[in-house]
Order: structure tokens, then C-alpha cells, then sequence
């Protein structure tokens, strides 16, 4: 590394970052319109000379945890190395130096979205949320007669749209565990809705639920992907985006696009926990074609994470947590809680589980379980019915989802 600077970068060199960034992720920089995102002290660059040769870069996010609190943590994105310079630690060094300045800020841990699952688990990030690829016939969309369809859906355009979304998709976001808040500049560009974004499609369609006159709480965007074999109509449904804050606006919203007319089938990405199936009266006809993993976590300061967020029933257990990347976070923690608060402290007691830093961050938003990882042979049960006990005290209900693509 001697012979590169590593530094955040200035406002007038997001030309060259922004370069820099599109080129890793494929895409030429024909529009730099996301400036407005971007958090200057949290860029990190390498310089060779003049060019950046690897990047990287982090939102400060406020973060739903179980139990519906929430923490503070440095949303990690933009991470690339030029082909040219990979193998050479470019990106360890930035890990390290990224990780040394999310510690410094006072955030307990970082999160990311792997553009490739096999990168992030080195530098001690936990697989914690999944998302779901769901696809349904709608000639095979009936719902069960005890669903009841309440309220009122309505179309709206992209400019009542602007004005509606943000503060409905605030609320939901503190009802889930797994979700983030969206800033103004993400909105701006989400509402553009440009061509390239499409898959091709059309430009987004909207409709928003109201429980009463006025009372929207819930709302739903989709593209069509026209399809008209030999004369016939058999379109696309996309789901761009479900939110809703109670199950009325859910079932109502479900039944809107299913009723769409010209449409063969509906897909949607969403929750491993999705309720749809359990609606239908053929729930066989809501097929999964696919399941990816979303948000990582990685845990810095483990005693401020741990008691951030709050436990499914009370208990208290003691976890050896290893992390070869972060040694300094490594160490034997006792963590007690339940649904009214919660502390952990280090402490020399007999340790009931042994974890890697990894699997901890997979259990820390109740994604995943410590009887599932341990099937996977990750994670030592030191006391007979530790994990039994971890699985009860780590759950969340619904499942954690995060919404928001960074």
C-alpha cells in the first residue's frame, strides 16, 4: 500500500469516484445524478496519482431492530476494486480502515448488500436477512372467502405518488425489524424512474390504500411486461414495491394487482414470512422461483448491539464470539435481556455458545437460528440446550425485512 493514498474524497472529485464506483458495478456513468446521496466523509478512495483505482463508501442509517427499537449504523455501499489492482489487499486495507472509522463514529455495526455472497464473510459480516422471488398465476389467484377485502384502493399518479409514499413507507419501516429509513435525495431518485431501470417495463403504476376517506395505510407500485403471443394477452405484473401498515391494506393491495386486467402472472420480490400464500385458496399456485440473502451485519461494539435491541422472552446467556478480522471485538459476553430492555456485558462465566463473529451477526435481527447454523456445523453449544434457549431468546416476529436497496 505505500505507494497509494487512501482518503475520502472531496465534492468536486465525485466525477472521478463516481466513475470509478459505475465502472465496478458494470454500468457506464452517463448520469452522476446520485451525488446528492453520497455522504463525503464516509468515501473512501484509493489513489494511484491521479486515479482512483479502488472505492468505497457508507449511508448513515437508522436501523429497526427486534422488539422495535433501533440503532445508529454506517450502511456500507459502493465497494469496488479496478480490475486491473485486484489481489493486491486493496480490499482489506479499506475494510479495515472503514470498520476503524464506523468504530470511531460510535456505531456498534455496519451493514451491506453483497453484490457477491462469497466476499463479505471474511471482513466478519453475518448473513441476517433473505429475501424471496414469488411468482403467481393469476388465473389461480382466488383468496379463501373468510379474507375479508376492506377499505379502498385507488390508482394515483407519480406525482401524488411523490407526496404520499415517504411518510407511509416511514412508519412501516419502524414496524419490522430489518428495515431503513430513506432520505429525501433517495426518493428524488426513485421517482425519476428511468429507462434503464425498467428491465423492460413500463414506467411505474401506483395505488395507495385508504382504511377510511384519507386514511391511506398502505401502497403498492408495479411495472407491466408486456407479453401478446398469437394475439393473446399474457403481461407481466411486477411488484416494484408493497408497503403497508396493517393486514387490511396487505390482502386489499394483494387483490388490486392480482385483479389487474391482461395479466398472466404476478411477481414480486418480499419476505420470506410473505402472508399471500396464506390468503389463497390454492396456496400451491404462489410459487417461489428463487431465495437471496439481503442484509448483512457486521458487529463492531458488541455490549452496544446487544443491548439495542430487545429478546423475544427473557433470558440471559453467555456467548465466547471469535472474529480473526476484528480481534478487538472478539471476547466472552453475557447477554440478558427480554421484550422490556436488555444489557450485555463482558464477563469471565462459563460460556453457554461459541460463536464466530459471523454467525452472531446472522442471528442479531432473528433472520436465522442457532439450531439452523449449528446444522450447518457453525457454533459450538457449550451447555446442553443453549442453542434451544438462543433460538427462543434471539427470534423476531415477523421475520426481519429490509425494503431499501443501498
Amino acid at each position: 500500500m505505500a505507494e497509494y493514498q487512501l482518503r475520502p474524497i472531496a465534492p468536486e472529485e465525485f466525477p472521478i469516484w463516481g466513475r470509478a464506483v459505475e465502472n465496478a458495478f458494470g454500468n457506464h456513468p452517463d448520469e452522476q445524478d446520485w451525488k446528492d446521496l453520497v455522504e463525503f466523509d464516509r468515501t473512501v478512495a484509493v489513489f494511484d496519482g491521479e486515479e482512483i483505482v479502488a472505492n468505497a463508501g457508507a449511508f448513515t442509517f437508522d436501523l429497526t431492530l427486534p422488539g422495535l427499537t433501533s440503532t445508529q449504523v454506517a450502511g456500507v455501499t459502493a465497494v469496488g476494486v479496478r480490475t486491473d489492482r485486484r489481489r493486491q489487499g486493496l480490499l482489506t486495507r479499506m475494510m479495515e480502515h472503514q470498520l476503524d472509522d464506523v468504530a470511531q463514529r460510535g456505531e456498534s455495526l455496519a451493514i451491506l448488500l453483497a453484490s457477491e455472497s462469497i466476499i463479505y464473510g471474511r471482513f466478519g459480516y453475518g448473513m441476517a436477512t433473505s429475501v424471496a422471488h414469488y411468482e403467481i398465476d393469476s388465473h389461480h389467484d382466488g383468496f379463501l372467502p373468510r379474507i375479508p377485502i376492506t377499505g379502498t384502493v385507488r390508482p394515483i399518479d407519480a406525482e401524488a405518488a411523490a407526496k404520499t409514499l415517504p411518510a407511509l413507507h416511514d412508519v412501516a419501516r419502524r414496524q419490522r425489524a430489518g428495515d431503513l429509513p430513506r432520505v429525501q435525495p433517495w426518493w428524488d431518485l426513485y421517482f425519476k424512474d428511468k429507462e434503464k431501470q425498467r428491465d423492460g417495463g413500463t414506467a411505474r403504476f401506483y395505488a395507495v390504500h385508504e382504511a377510511a376517506p384519507g386514511q391511506a395505510d398502505g401502497y403498492v407500485s408495479w411495472r407491466i411486461k408486456h407479453s401478446w403471443d398469437d394475439a393473446i394477452a399474457n403481461n407481466e405484473l411486477r411488484i416494484d414495491e408493497m408497503v403497508s401498515t396493517s393486514p387490511e391494506a396487505t390482502a386489499a393491495l394483494w387483490r388490486y394487482v392480482l385483479d389487474v386486467d391482461l395479466v398472466g402472472k404476478v411477481t414480486a420480490w418480499s419476505a420470506l414470512d410473505e402472508p399471500l400464500r396464506w390468503m389463497l385458496s390454492d396456496p400451491r399456485r404462489l410459487l417461489v422461483k428463487g431465495v437471496h440473502d439481503f442484509l448483512w451485519v457486521r458487529l463492531l461494539d458488541i455490549p452496544v448491539a446487544m443491548a439495542a435491541r430487545r429478546y423475544a422472552v427473557d433470558d440471559s446467556l453467555v456467548v465466547e464470539v471469535a472474529d480473526a478480522f476484528r480481534p478487538s471485538s472478539a471476547g466472552r459476553y453475557r447477554i440478558e435481556g427480554g421484550p422490556d430492555g436488555a444489557s450485555c456485558t463482558p464477563t469471565t462465566d462459563a460460556a453457554d455458545l461459541a460463536l464466530d463473529v459471523t454467525d452472531l451477526g446472522a442471528l442479531y435481527l432473528g433472520g436465522t437460528t442457532a439450531t439452523q447454523l449449528a446444522l450447518a456445523q457453525r457454533g459450538d453449544e457449550l451447555t446442553p440446550g443453549a442453542r434451544r434457549r438462543a433460538d427462543a431468546f434471539f427470534a423476531s416476529s415477523p421475520l426481519p425485512y429490509c425494503r431499501t436497496d443501498f
